[in-house]
This record gives C-alpha cells, sequence and structure tokens, in this order.
C-alpha cells in the first residue's frame, strides 16, 4: 500500500500532459494542413490566370495572322473591289474587318478576342493624313501593333513591322539584258510598225530608260534602235523606242541578283532562291502547260497576279491579260497573238524571247533577260541571250510602276520583326 502511494505522488506533476501535446501537434497539422490548402489555392489561380494569359497571347498571334492575310490579299475588301496595298491599308483599314479597329472574335464564344490598335507607317507617321492624300503613296513598310483580349480581362499586346516587299531591287529599265561573252547580243526589234518600246511610266509622269545592256551591246543595240542592222548597215525605218538610247549597266543601275552569274544562280536556285519560294507556293511547273493549266493559272483572274516559275519554255498568248505578276522562264518565252503580260517578266536561263504570229501583245512592267548554264564555275560569264521581237503581230512593251509594285509584292510581304510591349 505504501508503494502505491508513493508512486501516485510523484506523477501529480504530470496531469494535462497528454491533452498539451495532443493540442500542439494538432496545431502542427493544422499548420501544415493550412499550407497545404494555401498552395493549392494558389496554384489553381496561377494556373487560371496563365490560362488567361495564354488566351490573350494567343488571341494576339490570331490578330496579327489575320491582319497578315489582309496585306496578302488573301482577304476581299468590304465594299469588294479594292486592293490590299499598304497605302489602302494604312490610309482605309475599315475596308477590312481585321484592320478596322474594332474588336473581332477569334473563337466562336467571344472568349478570345483581338483589336487593331495601330496600323503606322514609321517612316512618315507625323504626316499620315498628307501622305494619304497622295494616291501614289506607298509605304516601305507597316508597324502593325495588336491587342489580345482573354478571359478575366487577360489582355496582351503585340506588335509587327512588315516590309512590302520579300524581294526588292531597282527597276531602271523596261528591259535589261546581260552579256558577257563578247559576242553581240541578238537583238531584233523590227520596225515601227512592229515594235515600240517606251520608259515612260504608263502611271505617272516618270521615265525610265527603254533599254539597259553591257557597255560591249551598246553600239550594236543602239543601231539597232536607229532602224539600222546590228553593225550598222541597212538602215531604214526603226521601232518606237523612248528614250532612244540604250543605257549601259554599271554598278548602281544593274540588280543584284544580275550582277555575276554566281548570284544570279543563286537567287533562282540557291536554298533560300526563287524556285524554293515557288516551290513552297505551289507555284513550281516544270512545263508552260503545266503552269497554265493550274489552279491560278498565269494570274489573269487575280487581281494582284501571282507568282510563277516556269523551269522549261512558255508560251503566252492568246488572252487580255494572258497573265499578271512575277514570272521566271528558265527556257524560251514565246509571245503569241493577242496577248498582256501586266508585271515583271525574268528569263533566266536559256535566255530567249521571241515574238511570233499574229496579233497585238502588250507588256506593262518590265523584262530581265539573261543567258547562262545552270551549274558552272562561278567564275562564269552571261552569254548572249535573243530579245526577238520581229514577228507576224505588233507589240508593245512599257514601263508600269503599278505593275512592277504588284509583281514585286506577288512573293509576299517580309515580317521583319515581332514582339510582344
Amino acid at each position: 500500500m505504501r508503494l502505491q502511494t508513493t508512486l501516485s505522488e510523484s506523477r501529480s506533476s504530470e496531469r494535462g500532459a497528454a491533452l498539451v501535446t495532443a493540442i500542439l501537434l494538432s496545431l502542427l497539422l493544422l499548420a501544415a494542413g493550412g499550407t497545404l490548402i494555401l498552395t493549392a489555392t494558389m496554384t489553381g489561380i496561377t494556373a487560371r490566370d496563365s490560362t488567361a494569359e495564354m488566351q490573350a497571347y494567343y488571341a494576339a498571334e490570331a490578330g496579327v495572322a489575320r491582319t497578315l492575310q489582309v496585306i496578302r490579299g488573301n482577304v476581299e475588301s468590304n465594299p469588294a473591289g479594292t486592293r490590299a496595298t499598304f497605302h489602302n491599308i494604312l490610309c482605309t483599314p475599315t475596308l477590312w474587318t481585321a484592320t478596322s479597329g474594332n474588336v473581332v472574335n477569334v473563337s466562336t464564344d467571344g472568349v478570345s478576342r483581338f483589336q487593331v490598335t495601330d496600323i503606322m507607317d514609321p517612316d512618315n507617321y507625323l504626316v499620315k493624313v498628307v501622305k494619304c492624300a497622295d494616291a501614289t503613296y506607298q509605304p516601305d513598310r507597316l508597324r502593325i501593333r495588336v491587342k489580345g483580349l482573354g478571359v478575366r480581362d487577360s489582355m496582351k499586346n503585340m506588335e509587327v513591322v512588315v516590309d512590302r516587299y520579300t524581294l526588292d531591287y531597282p527597276v531602271d529599265s523596261v528591259i535589261t539584258g546581260r552579256n558577257q561573252s563578247g559576242s553581240s547580243i541578238s537583238f531584233i526589234l523590227g520596225d515601227s510598225n512592229v515594235t515600240t518600246i517606251s520608259g515612260q511610266d504608263l502611271d505617272s509622269g516618270k521615265t525610265i530608260a527603254a533599254v539597259a545592256v553591257d557597255n560591249g551591246d551598246y553600239q550594236s543595240v543602239n543601231n539597232v534602235i536607229d532602224g539600222c542592222d546590228p553593225d550598222g548597215s541597212n538602215c531604214g525605218n526603226g521601232p518606237n523606242v523612248t528614250p532612244e538610247d540604250p543605257t549601259v549597266l554599271g554598278a548602281n543601275n544593274t540588280p543584284s541578283f544580275l550582277e555575276t552569274v554566281a548570284k544570279t544562280r543563286e537567287f533562282l536556285y540557291g536554298s533560300e532562291g526563287m524556285e524554293q519560294v515557288a516551290r513552297n507556293e505551289g507555284r513550281y511547273f516544270t512545263s508552260g502547260p503545266a503552269a497554265i493549266a493550274s489552279a491560278e493559272g498565269l494570274g489573269a483572274n487575280r487581281p494582284d497576279g501571282v507568282f510563277t516559275f516556269v523551269d522549261g519554255d512558255l508560251i503566252i498568248g492568246p488572252g487580255d491579260p494572258s497573265g499578271q505578276g512575277m514570272l521566271i522562264v528558265t527556257g524560251t518565252l514565246t509571245l503569241k497573238g493577242d496577248f498582256q503580260w501586266n508585271g515583271i517578266i525574268l528569263v533566266l536561263g536559256q535566255g530567249n524571247l521571241i515574238r511570233e504570229g499574229g496579233g497585238h501583245g502588250d507588256i506593262f512592267g518590265a523584262l530581265f533577260i539573261a543567258k547562262f548554264n545552270k551549274t558552272g564555275a562561278d567564275s562564269d560569264l552571261f552569254q548572249s541571250p535573243t530579245v526577238n521581237t520581229n514577228g507576224g503581230g505588233s507589240s508593245n512593251i512599257q514601263y508600269s510602276s503599278n505593275y512592277v509594285d504588284m509583281a514585286k509584292a506577288v512573293g509576299g510581304h517580309a515580317v521583319k520583326g515581332v514582339r510582344e510591349y
């Protein structure tokens, strides 16, 4: 009995210790649980906000993409009939839904939306009204700002800068022919009833050279323009050429892609050359009939024309227009019957341009002609091409700044940069 009393007295100070321990453990577990709940809640909020932010971001991207569709001429204006030139997009953006400045739904439920907030010419942003009053004004580039809108008032701003041309080069003459062979270019135009070549712009008062050739061909070409044989004999009625004297090609007026044979090969067949561009666009053809039979044909029914690469021969005609845009032919280009081409033609390879048959044909734009082998040494020189418009019909070849501009644009516009701000 004495032993039990002693044990009871020794533990009298421990009353309630288990309860305190249990409470402390419960508080610890409660804190851990609260932290877990808080973390889970914050993770959920972060995920929700991140989703909303991504919706806004993708909406802004969609706005940029739809604006580029307008710029590329893939969206009809409202009312219909206005070309999506840089001038029209900048000065009358309300003709297209995407560029109008209104909020546009990306998703059918209206959760994702975008709004084009600004379109400007960064080179002339202070004189937009004055520039837009000039019908001939064409910005070299556009800066477009787009706002993307998502759920929970999420918003993202994007800015894109677009150059008017993927490929830009000077057009300083109506017909440009390269020849470094030492043999005279085969240049036959016929008399005044057959051929007219004019550097006077069809669309403005500007005048460029009618013909530009290498120095070695200057005299023979000048003789032909004067109505003589290339050697200056048998002079008679000459063709109608304005300006009368040809221009000699030099560092200031030779397009970069015609400076050397190596550069021309790279321009056509390089990894980022025109053949690859044509393949990417579904516009590469190994024959003229295949190009004509394609869905777009030669662009005659496209207001902005098309880019066509024919790795072979092509016959143009008849048709009004027979085609328009940018045309590259590596074989012989034959102009036949009543035809009309609006844009730029590059006969690069075999370098043969022939006019035959009756009727009358027009080319409004510019021509580039060069003869060279597809493969070879970088030191290869351009050979003597053939320009023969002395066919049974007549022809008129005239510079047109509008059609040249259209042709340069059919290869697509160059996006120079995209940023989020």
